[in-house]
C-alpha cells in the first residue's frame, strides 16, 4: 500500500511537471517569435523550465539536463564543450566532455552550494554551505574552511587557471584561499547593502569579482569593474556570475532569468517572465558568444493562489507587503523563502483561518487588484 500511494505520488508529480514544461515551452515561443527572433534558445531536456533544466543562448550547445532535480550550481569545462551541475545533496550530472567521477553518497549533505571544474575537465570540487570541499576525479583537494568558525554561510567557489587552488566566497563577502590560489582581497570587513551570492575568477587568476544579491559588484586584484545592477530596481534578485574568456566582462543573472552584461560580454538574450523555475546559476561559453542558465528549486507541488488586501502586522510580527504571502505553515514554515511562477520570490511572513493545505495568499494593497488576480493554481519551489 504505501509503495502504491510512493508511486501514485511520483505520478502526479511528473505530470504537473510535463505541465509546467508545455505552459513553459509555449512562452519560450512567444519570446523567440517575438521582436527578438535573432536570439536563439535551447533548452537541454524534455522538462520546459523545471528545476535541472538548462537553457543556451547564442552558440551554447545543448548537452542535457538533470530534469526534476534541485540544481545548486554549475560549472562549465574549460573547453565548452560539456558542463556540471550539481544539486543540493551533492548529486552530480555530467553533460558533453564534462567526465563523471562521482557524486556524494546519499545522506552525507544537503547544504551543497556550487561546483568548479578542474581544468581538463576531468574531475571537480563541490562545496558546502559549511565550507566543506568534496573533490572528485582530476580535482585535488587543497583545503576546506569546513573546520573554520564562520561569520555566514559560503555561497560559491572559483578554482584558479592551473587547478591547483581555489576560493570559497561566504555570504558576507569573506574569501577563503587554497592551494595556488591568491588572497587579494573580501568585503568580511564592510557593510554591504545585500549579501553576496557568486563569485568568479579573471582567466589569469590573479584577481576575482564578487556580486551581491542587489547585483552590487566588487573588483579584486587584476579583476576590472566593469559596471554593475547596483542602481537598478531589480524585479528578482541575482544568483550567479560568470566572467568572459578574456577577463574583460562579466554576466549577471536573476532569479527570474533575466541577463545583465558589462564589458565585453555580448547579450545573447534573456529569459526574463519566460521560465517556470527559479534560475540558479550561470556560465559562459568558451568562446563567450552564448550563456548557459541553470534553474534549480525543490518543487513542492501545484499551490491555489488567492489574495488578500488587508492591512497590519502578519503572523511574523512584519508589515504585510507584497513580497509576503500566507500560508499553511505545516506545509511551508514561516520564514520559508519560496519561487512562485509568475509571482516570483516571495517570502512566508502570515497565515490565515482559510489557508489550508497547498493554499497561499498573496497580497495586494487594494481589493481591486485582489478581484483581478481572482484564483490561480501555480507551481511553488523552495529556494534553501
Amino acid at each position: 500500500m504505501q509503495h502504491s500511494i510512493k508511486t501514485a505520488t511520483r505520478r502526479r508529480r511528473r505530470r504537473t511537471l510535463e505541465r509546467v514544461a508545455r505552459r513553459t515551452a509555449a512562452t519560450l515561443a512567444v519570446v523567440l517569435s517575438g521582436t527578438t527572433v535573432a536570439v536563439g534558445f535551447q533548452v537541454a531536456g524534455a522538462d520546459g523550465s523545471g528545476p535541472g533544466t538548462v537553457i543556451g543562448t547564442g552558440d551554447a550547445k545543448a548537452f542535457g539536463s538533470a530534469s526534476a532535480n534541485a540544481i545548486a550550481g554549475m560549472a562549465r569545462t574549460p573547453s565548452g564543450d560539456g558542463y556540471f551541475l550539481t544539486t543540493n545533496r551533492g548529486a552530480v550530472f555530467a553533460f558533453g566532455d564534462a567526465g563523471f567521477q562521482g557524486s556524494l553518497p546519499p545522506g552525507t549533505s544537503s547544504s551543497i552550494v556550487d561546483i568548479a571544474s578542474a581544468p581538463d575537465g576531468q574531475g571537480y570540487w563541490i562545496v558546502g554551505a559549511d565550507g566543506g570541499i568534496f573533490n572528485f576525479g582530476s580535482a585535488a583537494f587543497r583545503g576546506s574552511a569546513g573546520e573554520a568558525p564562520l561569520n555566514q554561510p559560503i555561497v560559491g567557489m572559483a578554482a584558479t587557471p592551473t587547478g591547483q587552488g581555489y576560493w570559497l566566497v561566504a555570504q558576507d563577502g569573506g574569501v577563503f584561499n587554497f592551494g595556488d590560489a591568491a588572497f587579494e582581497g573580501s568585503t568580511g570587513g564592510v557593510r554591504l547593502n545585500q549579501p553576496i551570492v557568486a563569485m568568479a575568477a579573471t582567466p589569469t587568476g590573479a584577481g576575482y569579482w564578487l556580486v551581491g544579491r542587489d547585483g552590487g559588484i566588487f573588483a579584486f586584484g587584476d579583476a576590472a569593474f566593469l559596471g554593475s545592477a547596483g542602481s537598478l530596481r531589480l524585479n528578482e534578485p541575482i544568483v550567479g556570475m560568470a566572467a568572459t574568456p578574456t577577463g574583460s566582462g562579466y554576466w549577471l543573472v536573476a532569479r527570474d532569468g533575466g541577463v545583465f552584461t558589462y564589458g565585453d560580454a555580448g547579450f545573447h538574450g534573456s529569459l526574463a517572465n519566460a521560465v517556470t523555475g527559479p534560475v540558479v546559476d550561470i556560465e559562459g561559453t568558451a568562446s563567450g558568444e552564448g550563456t548557459w542558465v541553470s534553474l534549480g528549486g525543490r518543487y513542492l507541488g501545484d499551490f491555489e493562489l488567492t489574495c488578500y488586501a488587508l492591512r497590519g502586522i502578519t503572523a511574523s510580527g512584519k508589515p504585510v507587503s507584497r513580497t509576503g504571502i500566507a500560508v499553511d505553515p505545516r506545509v511551508i514554515p514561516l520564514g520559508t523563502e519560496v519561487y512562485i511562477a509568475g509571482e516570483g520570490t516571495r517570502t512566508a511572513i502570515d497565515t490565515g483561518g482559510a489557508i489550508k493545505g497547498n493554499r497561499i495568499d498573496v497580497w495586494r494593497p487594494t481589493t481591486a487588484q485582489c478581484a483581478q488576480f481572482g484564483r490561480q493554481t501555480m507551481p511553488v519551489f523552495g529556494l534553501h
